[in-house]
């Protein structure tokens, strides 16, 4: 069978596979016959046509003097930082600097194995680093690695061969009934009090509530609609698109929330005005005293004075959102519509996440159950 020009010697090996060699740039500048292998010659011709692309575009298309550090800067810029929430992207990053990159960043990439990984881990372990710390440090160069090996810069995924312990679960804190209700009680009047309702009321991300817009607010007919969100990346502020479609969503405002967000309009237009700032659809629902975005951390550092004033159990922050879902389970609510109320992803992540409250739901079912059929 001929070959296109240029790309290079491709024959079927005995053993079915195939195989083809072609002259690349290597990262000391100099030219190497470098092999390539598929199932079938398509795999092969493409893989070949990939790597001198590199080479003419002066990318060095062997690993050689590439090391570990080197590689997840790159990867890390170049394949996630597009697709990763800012906030993600900032705890892989965190963990590559103060944790990989110490450790195993000067070893070159196409010599990482199993062993180097095993005894990095167990390092992470003796150290004192929680279970959940080392799985999620793993899970980065097991896909980093994955990665890696796409692009023929190391033979195969060696963090694939390496076992970590899985983390203990950890149940999550709702605050019960008589607790939320005292919250929003003790909210009475605040600045952020329709923060705090929504987050009670919706069970919003932090970030979803910071980044709505009044044109995301329909009061008059009882609507909201999350369609971006207000995330720290990089040392600033920015607002950014959901990462996936069912953070996008709409939602029905039960009526104490639609009562506390008419309040807040009106204060808001209040304090703009006093400012001199326009107030248009684009404007953000919640504002700092200076009219600008609300810096994130300080939502959480607020909530800690509302618990204390409150004089409730110290919880988090994302605790109020696990409220919203715990109180609506315990309703009766479908575990369908409280997925949907929340953004999950799947309805799988809603009932693993809350499976404390389904035991009370099931024995709620089999009595309803019983009283139909009780003779």
């Amino acid at each position: 069978m001929s070959r296109a020009n240029g790309e290079g010697s491709i024959y079927r090996r005995k053993d079915g596979r195939w195989a083809g060699a072609a002259y690349v740039l290597t990262p000391d500048g100099a030219r190497k016959r470098k092999t390539a292998y598929g199932n079938t010659r398509k795999d092969v011709s493409t893989k070949l046509a990939n790597m001198q692309d590199k080479s003419r575009s002066g990318i060095a298309a062997t690993p050689g003097r590439l090391t570990v550090k080197a590689f997840l800067e790159a990867w890390m810029r170049d394949v996630q930082e597009p697709r990763l929430s800012p906030a993600t992207y900032q705890t892989y990053e965190g963990y590559i600097r103060n944790h990989i990159v110490p450790a195993l960043g000067s070893k070159p990439l196409g010599q990482l194995t199993a062993s180097d990984l095993r005894e990095f881990l167990g390092a992470k372990t003796r150290e004192g680093k929680s279970a959940a710390t080392v799985k999620q440090i793993h899970a980065i160069i097991r896909s980093a690695l994955q990665h890696a090996m796409r692009e023929d810069l190391v033979p195969r995924n060696v963090a694939k061969l390496v076992v970590v312990s899985n983390p203990v679960r950890q149940d999550v804190e709702p605050l019960t009934p008589e607790e939320a209700k005292k919250l929003l009680k003790t909210a009475k009047g605040h600045d952020w009090e329709a923060l705090w309702t929504l987050y009670v009321g919706l069970g919003l991300r932090r970030g979803e509530a910071l980044g709505l817009r009044w044109s995301d607010v329909d009061l008059e007919n009882g609507r909201l609609r999350v369609v971006q969100s207000l995330q720290r990346s990089r040392g600033e502020l920015r607002l950014k698109s959901p990462k996936t479609d069912t953070s996008r969503r709409r939602i029905v405002l039960p009526a104490f929330c639609i009562d506390a967000l008419t309040r807040h309009r009106t204060s808001e237009r209040e304090k703009l005005a006093s400012l001199g700032l326009p107030v248009d659809p684009t404007t953000l629902v919640f504002t700092s005293q200076a009219g600008t975005p609300i810096e994130p951390r300080n939502v959480n550092r607020a909530f800690e004075a509302l618990l204390k004033k409150a004089k409730l159990r110290r919880v988090k922050l994302h605790d109020l959102r696990h409220t919203c879902a715990s109180l609506l389970l315990a309703e009766g609510v479908a575990p369908r519509v409280v997925m949907e109320l929340l953004g999950h992803s799947a309805i799988a992540v809603t009932m693993n996440t809350y499976s404390h409250v389904i035991p009370a739901l099931q024995d709620e079912s089999a009595q309803r159950m019983d009283a139909l059929f009780r003779a």
